[in-house]
């Protein structure tokens, strides 16, 4: 079931719908964070928005399985972060010093980041 979170989202299925008001053609639109592959839609209500991001889900996992390919997660833990080159030696030499893995020291980062600003972490198993 989906539910309305802070900042205009919704989850269903370990997906998450970022939700907008697009007043041009007075509508709402969603889109699926971090996840190309489920094309954005629209509808006029918010029980309608509920609706399309459950068949645009389903329909999703429905062609991963007709084609025998595990549907993808958005938030698999993995990214990719650009920066300076200066930034970059500076952190894996302060990683370095400390004995400690690169990843580490961007994992600190990261939750002196949340902590910093408030920012709530989803209620997920793999959490």
């Amino acid at each position: 079931m989906a539910d309305m979170q802070a900042g205009n989202t919704l989850q269903y299925k370990k997906y998450t719908c970022l939700v907008s008001y697009f007043n041009i053609k007075d509508c709402l639109t969603g889109r699926v964070l971090g996840m190309s592959q489920i094309p954005s839609f629209t509808s006029k209500t918010i029980e309608g928005i509920k609706g399309e991001f459950h068949r645009a889900v389903d329909d999703y996992i429905a062609a991963c399985e007709s084609e025998g390919k595990k549907p993808a997660q958005a938030f698999t833990g993995n990214y990719t972060v650009r920066t300076s080159p200066a930034i970059h030696e500076a952190l894996a030499l302060y990683a370095a010093q400390q004995e400690v893995k690169f990843s580490q020291i961007m994992q600190q980062a990261i939750g002196e980041f949340i902590t910093n600003h408030n920012i709530e972490i989803p209620n997920r198993e793999e959490n």
